[in-house]
């Protein structure tokens, strides 16, 4: 796209609901939320920077399908929808719970749940919309009924939702019964949130997730309230230029968690601003992406094995 039209075309989320999101055009924005309202029978592989074609064609066969898995809810059980990604052989390997960005399960979050399988693991990309009838579509521009439907989401919910996706995973057969997690945006929030709140899983990866926001009746608490609790292994991914998400946050969080001991480490990217890991958008940084996606493996590797 070129410059003067991603110009023309730009609009900014509404920093209230999620102040970490950086411009976007209109064009991206409703490619991404279209593409996610429904599910796909047959997962589009697309290549990336990161998965060059060549690193493609000498990876390991995979095997990707949509798969259901109940969660519990306040009052019932629902079926939640989401994207299963393994490697073509049996053997048993750890499993990664990917977590989308606010536009929903689109073709983006399968890419990235297709890399972590060529990488050797089982990606599970869950559509947390799916409870709700999926990533609501936006006409004209017009982001407003999106915002609404997320900020009524609660994090209780979310997280049992991730505590139904570790153990959907880890009663694969194809299981070693470990279970990691990364998110980006909106989903690495919720990643921080998950490693103080569910101790199920054994590793979390969190891209450029806010820090510290106001609180709501369905958002009582952030990471930085949470960080006594955390006890999962934390790796973060934050940008230097993010608009969103100041460096003193990071700084912050980082030092708390080190006094506490804890085992994380908080990687902080020159030149890079929020979004910087997506390579379908003008945001994408291909150095720090490049970086903190061999550190984010790196990780894995290490709790997942």
């Amino acid at each position: 796209m070129r410059s003067e039209e991603r110009t023309r075309e730009g609009v900014e989320l509404d920093p209230a609901l999620d102040p970490t999101l950086d411009h976007v055009s209109r064009r991206q924005f409703l490619g991404a939320a279209g593409a996610s309202a429904g599910l796909f029978p047959v997962a589009i592989e697309q290549t990336r920077a990161q998965d060059t074609p060549e690193r493609a064609a000498q990876g390991p066969v995979i095997a990707t399908r949509e798969v259901r898995f109940p969660s519990k809810g306040a009052e019932k059980t629902d079926t939640i929808q989401g994207f299963l990604a393994t490697p073509e052989d049996r053997g048993k390997r750890g499993s990664v719970i990917v977590v989308f960005e606010i536009f929903g399960l689109n073709d983006h979050i399968r890419d990235i749940a297709t890399r972590l399988a060529r990488a050797g693991f089982n990606a599970l990309a869950v559509d947390f919309f799916s409870r709700e009838g999926g990533t609501p579509r936006t006409e004209g521009g017009n982001f407003q009924p999106l915002m609404q439907f997320v900020s009524q989401i609660p994090d209780r919910q979310i997280l049992q939702d991730v505590r139904a996706a570790a153990s959907y995973l880890k009663g694969l057969p194809i299981s070693n019964g470990k279970v990691g997690i990364v998110g980006f945006c909106w989903g690495g929030r919720i990643v921080m949130l998950a490693a103080a709140q569910v101790p199920e899983l054994a590793a979390a990866v969190a891209y450029y997730g806010r820090i510290r926001s106001a609180k709501t009746e369905n958002q009582p608490a952030h990471p930085m309230d949470l960080v006594d609790q955390i006890r999962v292994p934390l790796l973060g991914h934050f940008g230097a230029e993010d608009r969103g998400i100041p460096v003193a946050d990071v700084e912050a969080l980082r030092d708390r968690l080190k006094e506490r001991g804890a085992q994380a480490e908080l990687h902080i990217y020159p030149g890079a601003g929020h979004a910087f890991n997506n390579d379908t958008r003008p945001s994408y940084q291909k150095e720090a992406a490049t970086t903190a996606w061999k550190r984010t493996l790196d990780w894995f590797r290490k709790h997942l094995s």
